[in-house]
């Protein structure tokens, strides 16, 4: 599915990493703040659906590429 938009796989890979590290730049941000921020937790949680998104359109990741996406 990635390549009906125009991506490889490569790129794709790529895609989930910068999406991860996004994820854990608003945990973070979350865990941190003194209060609750509705509009953290609103981007922090399009961020979560984009990284299923792609993962999807992944498909099946070598076990490799996995391990680095849990990290």
């Amino acid at each position: 599915m990635a390549q009906a938009f125009g991506f490889d796989q490569d790129e794709l890979r790529m895609l989930l990493v910068a999406v991860r590290q996004m994820r854990r730049t608003f945990a973070a941000a979350r865990k941190s703040a003194p209060e609750p921020q509705p509009a953290v937790d609103a981007y922090a949680r399009l961020y979560d659906e984009l990284y299923a998104k792609l993962l999807e359109m992944a498909g099946p990741l070598p076990a490799a590429i996995e391990d680095v996406l849990e990290k």
